[in-house]
């Protein structure tokens, strides 16, 4: 099986609900870090002591890192109807970089 590569640097897209969970999960995990560190600027700033700093931290860091997550990926998961609709209108998603346009010889 031959395998033949085209460049470009740019193209238009549009990806099925796998691909764009797949994606999504990446922005979801951004966000849940995010929250745990606002979280932790909170907690520390209006923390009176210590040992209850401590305490708040590491159970805001996983619920609302939890809940970050949770949250962001039913959100994505909620507007991929809109998106494949405006996909469907623009003819795909334009997108730049650097893409590799694989033509698999059967």
């Amino acid at each position: 099986m031959e395998v033949n590569e085209q460049y470009s640097q740019e193209a238009r897209i549009q990806l099925d609900f796998y691909s764009f969970m797949a994606v999504a999960i990446w922005v979801c995990f951004g966000v849940a870090i995010t929250s745990t560190l606002a979280m932790h600027l909170v907690v520390t700033t209006a923390a009176t002591s210590t040992e209850v700093e401590s305490s708040m931290f590491l159970f805001s860091s996983a619920v609302y890192g939890f809940l970050g997550f949770l949250f962001s990926l039913f959100g994505s998961a909620g507007i991929y109807p809109f998106y494949k609709f405006w996909c469907g209108k623009k003819r795909g998603q334009r997108v730049t970089g650097r893409f590799a346009f694989i033509n698999r010889g059967v």
